[in-house]
């Protein structure tokens, strides 16, 4: 996989975990019985994206220039 798509990939799947983590319930607005568990599953998707991402840069700036 080239660094190029590992940076895109990382950015996406950060982004889904954002919105995950974004449209969770509110506790006391609604019934929230499931917004913790939908907030954490959320912050474990972004924090794969944020590995991806960190990954991809690292291996961009490595790559050597043909």
């Amino acid at each position: 996989m080239t660094p190029r798509r590992l940076i895109v990939i990382g950015a996406l799947v950060t982004v889904s975990g954002l919105a995950i983590a974004g449209t969770a319930p509110i506790a006391g607005v609604t019934e929230a019985n499931l917004s913790a568990a939908q907030q954490m599953a959320g912050g474990v998707v972004a924090l794969v994206g944020w590995a991806a991402l960190g990954w991809g840069v690292h291996r961009f700036g490595r790559a050597k220039e043909e």
